[in-house]
């Protein structure tokens, strides 16, 4: 299959050697503070990923567009922070260490997939913000599983709001339509890719423009939701 339109990074490794030349450049001049702890030392400390929780509680009813779920960990304590850290405080180095938890995970709990995506931002949040954190974190996914990575055909139409503000039924108005596949068609077989996941408004959006680009099989895989999340339900 082409993917002349698309960019396609089979592992991403080149890029992801660069990457951490330069993180370990900057943790000789600056060096880092813990993204959960603020501890001196790494990126994420050791003892930061000992705390963190296996999302373990009832796997959350598939929404009608994705074919499975899979949630890496509980979105509590050094997890949370280091996510508001990559997100809010735009530290994106913290997604390495993030991305290679959930390519670990990943690996132990392998799925059916051709290809990851990340969920896309729409270019107005990406020019905010100045990068994607579910693209970090699926580029890490796909260095450390080998899986190629898909970035560019799956668009965000448009500006939504965040969807923290709103209620279940707000966030599945709010996304609905919102993504479209333009490009060549997708893998059969595709892994969506985003940071946490809460009512899955927002994959089984992309699901669904991905369905209708020809994919037939999607799954979705975060790195965290929050414990007492209502099941996801069907449409």
């Amino acid at each position: 299959m082409a993917y002349s339109s698309v960019r396609v990074h089979l592992g991403g490794r080149n890029a992801m050697t660069l990457a951490r030349l330069i993180d370990a450049f900057l943790s000789l001049v600056l060096p880092d503070r813990c993204a959960g702890c603020g501890r001196l030392g790494s990126v994420l400390c050791d003892e930061c990923c000992r705390r963190l929780v296996g999302y373990d509680g009832d796997p959350p009813r598939v929404a009608d567009q994705l074919t499975g779920v899979r949630i890496a960990y509980v979105f509590e304590g050094p997890l949370r922070h280091a996510l508001h850290q990559l997100k809010y405080r735009r530290r994106r180095r913290v997604a390495r260490p993030l991305g290679a938890l959930l390519a670990s995970y990943l690996r132990a709990h392998p799925l059916p997939c051709d290809a990851l995506l990340p969920v896309p931002l729409h270019r107005e949040r990406l020019a905010e913000r100045g990068f994607n954190q579910a693209e970090l974190l699926a580029r890490e996914v796909a260095a450390g599983t080998g899986l190629p990575l898909i970035a560019g055909p799956l668009v965000r139409l448009r500006a939504t709001k965040q969807q923290a503000l709103l209620d279940v039924a707000g966030r599945i108005e709010n996304v609905a339509d919102a993504f479209m596949w333009r490009g060549p068609a997708p893998p059969a077989r595709v892994v969506i890719v985003d940071d946490v996941l809460t009512t899955g408004a927002t994959v089984n959006a992309c699901a669904a423009a991905l369905r209708a680009g020809g994919a037939r099989e999607v799954y979705a895989l975060a790195l965290a939701r929050s414990r007492g999340q209502a099941p996801l339900s069907h449409r």
